[in-house]
C-alpha cells in the first residue's frame, strides 16, 4: 500500500517536472493560467490528453488524501471507484467530441449528455462518500463549497460578467 502511495506521489511530482523540462512554453503558459496560449500551442481547442487527465487526477487524489486525512485503505478504495467509472466518463467525453465535431454548440451538447453526466457524477460521489467518515465527508463538503465560490468568480470574470459584491 505504501508503495502505491509512493508511486502516486512520484507521478504527481514527475509530470509537472517533465512538462517544465520538455515543454517550457506550455508549462509557462499553464503557470500563468493563460489558456489562449495553451490552445494556440496545442491547436486542439486546449483539450487535455489522456495522460494529462491522468496526471491531474493523480494530483487531485493526493491533495484530497492530504486534505481529508484519508488512510491508505480509503485512498485505494476511492481510486478503485474512480477507475471503475473511468470508461463511462471517457465514453461521454468521446460522445461530446463527436457532437462538437458535428457542429453542435455547448448548449446542444449539454442537452444531449447533461443528464447522463450528472447521474454518473452523482453515482461516483455517493460511492466515494460511503468510504468517508462523517468528519471527512463534512470536510469534503466544506472544501467543495470554497472551491465552488472561487470557480464561480473565475467563470464570471472570464466571460466578462463581473460578479457584483
Amino acid at each position: 500500500m505504501k508503495l502505491r502511495s509512493i508511486a502516486m506521489l512520484a507521478a504527481v511530482i514527475a509530470v509537472p517536472v517533465a512538462t517544465t523540462v520538455l515543454m517550457p512554453d506550455m508549462a509557462e503558459a499553464r503557470g500563468r493560467g493563460n489558456r489562449s496560449e495553451l490552445v494556440a500551442q496545442r491547436g486542439d481547442r486546449g483539450n487535455l490528453t489522456t495522460e494529462e487527465r491522468q496526471a491531474k487526477r493523480a494530483e487531485r487524489a493526493a491533495k484530497m488524501q492530504e486534505a481529508l486525512g484519508l488512510s491508505d485503505s480509503q485512498a485505494a478504495q476511492i481510486q478503485a471507484i474512480r477507475e471503475r467509472y473511468q470508461p463511462q466518463k471517457e465514453a461521454l467525453r468521446e460522445e461530446a467530441k463527436a457532437l462538437r465535431e458535428g457542429g453542435a454548440d455547448r448548449e446542444a451538447i449539454k442537452e444531449a449528455l447533461g443528464d447522463r453526466k450528472q447521474a454518473l457524477r452523482q453515482q461516483v460521489k455517493s460511492e466515494i462518500e460511503a468510504v468517508l467518515t462523517p468528519e471527512q465527508a463534512q470536510k469534503l463538503q466544506e472544501l467543495k463549497e470554497q472551491r465552488g465560490g472561487r470557480r464561480g468568480q473565475r467563470q464570471g470574470g472570464r466571460r466578462g460578467n463581473a460578479t457584483v459584491s
